[in-house]
């Protein structure tokens, strides 16, 4: 029988989630993926559309990163797939 990790890992789809907002300005949001946070300037603070306009530029250039930072993970797959 093979073991192919792929197929045990499944990630959440990106998203981006407005995290908090001053009055009806988002200024802080996270990737539902990998839980990066996306700050808005604070020259943009006075305008929603600037605000909401940076926080989306962030949020489409990163990369997103595995939230696993167990350190037994990568004994674990050690482990599953030793003999195999």
């Amino acid at each position: 029988m093979e073991f192919c990790l792929c197929e045990t890992v499944v990630m959440p789809k990106r998203a981006i989630r407005i995290a908090k907002h001053i009055g009806s300005t988002p200024v802080l949001a996270t990737c539902v993926a990998c839980n990066q946070q996306f700050k808005a300037p604070t020259s943009a603070l006075n305008s929603v559309k600037d605000c909401t306009d940076a926080i989306q530029r962030q949020f489409d250039v990163h990369k997103c990163q595995t939230m696993d930072s167990s350190p037994n993970a990568l004994r674990m797959v050690r482990e599953a797939t030793e003999d195999k």
